[in-house]
This record gives C-alpha cells, structure tokens and sequence, in this order.
C-alpha cells in the first residue's frame, strides 16, 4: 500500500459514501478509507464491495475481521482488538508508535482540533508531529482538523500523508479541496 500525500477518508454523516469514493476515485486519491462509524458489518461490506473495482485501495476502519475477510487492509484504534492481517494504527503519543511494531502505516493525531472525532486527546500540534514522524518505523499519517490553511505546516513536518475529512466533505466543492489538499 501506498502511503504518500491525501489519504482518502469516508464519512456518511457529511454525504453519499459511495460517492465520496468515486470522487476520491476521480482524483487520483488511494488509499481511502471506510470510515462508517455505527454501521453493521453487513452494510460496510456491502459499501466496500460496491467500491472494490473503483480504483482506490480500501482500508476497512474498525474491523480487522471484514477487512481480513475481502482482503483490504484495516485501520485499528485503541479499542478494535488485535490484527488479524496487514493494518493501520491509531496512535495519539509516542509511546503508542513505538508499540505498533507491526502496523504498515501509523495514524498520529488529532494534530489540530477537530470537529469530525470527539477525541479524549488535546491537539498535539505540528511540534509533536514532527517527533512523532521521525519516532515512526512505517509511514505516519497525520490527523485531525488539517485543512487549506494549514496543509503546508503538516508537509513541512515529513508526513508520508495526511488525512482529511471536515475540510473536503463540508466544503462547497469537495473536488476543488481534494485539489488544494493534494
């Protein structure tokens, strides 16, 4: 998997989840992640074989055994159990990098505030970030209330890539901030 520049995320509460991934698509953006928070196992796998043939590379969030089960990649926060095949970590301090040993990428934030994650986590800031690059033994995506105004400052910091949701799907044209953010 590829990790470098937008990282594609999903989110059903701003809109259309399979058109978010086709518009993902259409930009060039892979990996994208499913990130459908309270949805069954039976609707996400529904939405991940609809978007199997799209293009991108699909990251299934929360569920190491749907992700196992279509052969995708899972992305796993504090509470989703153990690995069940390739996956991506949730990390918030530096102590939680260095214990994915065995995570193909990590995801570190929230960076800045955020409105799209209630997070017991203050923001780390670009400070932190920047640690947090150099600690990493795999890719590091960064997190949390990144947007246009402060992309260069997350660039600047070494980040393999960067993941957005709030300034993509609540802005008036997502594919114009998927350019920007690229």
């Amino acid at each position: 998997m590829r990790i470098r520049g937008l990282y594609g995320m999903v989110d059903p509460s701003l809109g259309d989840p399979l058109a978010q991934v086709r518009l993902f698509a259409a930009e060039g953006v892979s990996p994208v992640q499913l990130r459908c928070k309270g949805w069954t196992r039976d609707e996400l796998r529904a939405l991940a074989l609809a978007c199997r043939d799209l293009g991108p590379e699909l990251v299934i969030n929360d569920d190491a055994v749907l992700a196992r089960e279509l052969g995708l990649v899972a992305h796993l926060g504090d509470d989703d159990g153990e690995a069940l095949g390739p996956h991506g970590r949730s990390t918030h301090t530096l102590d939680q990098i260095a214990a994915a040993k065995d995570a193909i990428y990590v995801g570190f934030g929230p960076v800045f505030g955020t409105a799209s994650k209630d997070s017991p986590w203050p923001p780390r800031g670009p400070a932190r970030l920047r640690e947090a690059v150099q600690r990493a033994r795999c890719p590091l995506v960064a997190i949390g209330g990144i947007d246009q105004g402060n992309i260069d400052i997350v660039r600047e910091s070494g980040a393999h890539a960067w993941a957005v949701i709030g300034a993509i799907w609540r802005s008036p044209d997502p594919r114009a901030a998927i350019r920007a953010l690229r």
